[in-house]
């Protein structure tokens, strides 16, 4: 019988108090991670870190389920786990033999441990590709156009904008072969009737809500440092992109007044600061909808539903047309969000059982908005954007989604006349100097930032045949171009 190492005993017990902080400091990582894959699925390493460091006052207003299942899976499981492996190393210390690898084990065990942890956590947020991003070819600055240089010419009176982000809808939903059914039936059959775009593929750098909404409304990625030293522009300014122009700043130089909806709170991923600082005059989030009336205790999870929230837009765009000023009314939906989708009243009436459901539900709602607008003759006067904010994150049919080899963002453009448009490809930068195109604002040259408007009145060239792949390859990297962003904007 092996005898037990006589040194095994000696350890004290400070040492296995450190053996369990080593364990745990390589385990909350991994929980960190877990629990991320749950509810995001893919998350990449510019999200994690914006999330970390922007907007996170806003996150226990938003979610409080995430925050629970995050406290089970990012710091119980982790906790659990670690004081396992320190019994483990303990049995080690007192069973195993001398010999030279179980001395590795029992006096670097703990550290392997954590170096593991970190290794899984970094692997998950892809960090290997931060770090290419920091080397890489400046593919930003090749392709950018400064928004300020563009000249812009009146064409026709002013239209009116009514931006509808739809909550990770994209146009897989619409495969019958793949749910049974057109889960966006309502949308599809207005598609046939105005405009859309056949591929919409998710761009780097707008692969997350903020992210979708800056690179339609700024032409641009949303990227950011990872470790900011004190003179960065980001930690001085507390300004969001205030070197960038975008369409919110561009329709208020032109008599545009600009009010945006959403159910979360604006604090959340620093959205309010977003559009305060570009143009917005009004902005409504959870603390805006309760102190308007709706009842507190049904904004526990991601604020208003949709129901809601698209009644009292419908009440808002009377509000505005009756006005006669110029205006962009943009909404942002939240039912379809992942891991399980969010059960408005409206959609268990309707009888809504499931996320599948769901989806559907939400896209008869925007259908019966377009149609609010269409029925009083209105979409000479107003051009209705609807197009996801990225393609759906993790949820109930999340792999049946995955199995599409050419996922795209769900988009429609309807106005009357309908417009044509300019091939079948438009990526999220595209949009905003289309979006001005709609409002009768002509971008010269068709560019802004790193768009093309792509609609055929606009005369624009035809974009690169390559520039979706240099994006897809490089879009991320250092640029110094994109870093002035962050800095306040000067006149051209």
């Amino acid at each position: 019988m092996q005898q037990a190492d006589p040194q095994s005993s000696t350890v004290p017990a400070t040492g296995h108090f450190r053996r369990l902080a080593v364990c745990l400091l390589g385990l909350l990582p991994v929980g960190t991670s877990l629990w991320s894959q749950q509810m995001f699925g893919e998350v990449s390493f510019e999200q994690f870190i914006y999330h970390l460091r922007f907007g996170r006052q806003g996150l226990l207003k938003t979610d409080t389920d995430s925050i629970e299942s995050f406290f089970l899976t990012g710091v119980l499981l982790p906790v659990a786990a670690a004081l396992l492996l320190t019994l483990l190393l303990w049995m080690a210390d007192r069973w195993l033999s001398g010999g030279k690898a179980s001395q590795v084990l029992r006096r670097n065990g703990h550290w392997l441990i954590m170096l593991t942890g970190v290794v899984l956590f970094l692997a998950h947020f892809s960090f290997d590709d931060y770090l290419e991003s920091l080397i890489g070819p400046d593919v930003f600055s090749v392709h950018y156009v400064k928004p300020d240089s563009v000249q812009l010419t009146p064409n026709g009176r002013p239209r009116n904008l009514v931006i509808i982000y739809v909550e990770s809808l994209e146009g897989t939903y619409q495969d019958s072969s793949r749910f049974g059914r057109d889960l966006l039936e309502p949308l599809t059959r207005m598609q046939q009737r105005y405009t859309s775009f056949a591929n919409y593929p998710q761009s780097k750098g707008a692969h997350w809500t903020i992210a979708g909404i800056v690179s339609t409304q700024c032409g641009v990625p949303l990227k950011v440092a990872l470790l900011p030293s004190p003179d960065d522009p980001r930690v001085r300014l507390r300004q969001f992109l205030p070197g960038a122009l975008c369409l919110g700043d561009v329709l208020r130089q032109h008599g545009y007044e600009n009010v945006f909806m959403n159910g979360p709170d604006l604090q959340f991923a620093d959205m309010g600061l977003f559009l305060r600082n570009h143009g917005f005059d009004r902005v409504y989030g959870a603390q805006e909808w309760i102190d308007a009336g709706e009842p507190a205790t049904r904004m526990r999870a991601w604020g208003l539903r949709d129901d809601r929230l698209l009644a009292r837009a419908r009440t808002e765009l009377d509000g505005l047309m009756a006005a006669g000023k110029p205006f962009n009314l943009t909404i942002l939906t939240v039912d379809t969000h992942g891991p399980k989708g969010l059960m408005s009243d409206e959609c268990r009436r309707r009888g809504a059982r499931d996320f599948p459901d769901i989806v559907t539900c939400t896209a008869g709602q925007i259908a019966e908005f377009i149609n609010y607008i269409e029925t009083r003759g209105w979409l000479d006067r107003i051009a209705v954007l609807v197009q996801g904010d990225h393609i759906a994150m993790e949820n109930p049919i999340h792999d049946t989604l995955e199995g599409s080899a050419n996922r795209a963002i769900f988009n429609l453009i309807a106005t009357r006349p309908a417009e044509l448009p300019l091939g079948n490809e438009i990526t999220h930068f595209d949009v905003y100097p289309t979006l001005l195109e709609l409002a009768g604002l002509h971008p010269e040259g068709g560019r802004m930032a790193l768009g093309w408007c792509l609609l055929q009145r606009c005369n624009t060239p035809a974009p690169p045949a390559d520039r979706i792949a240099q994006f897809k390859e490089g879009l991320l990297n250092r640029s110094p171009t994109y870093e002035t962003l962050w800095l306040p904007r000067t006149a051209p």
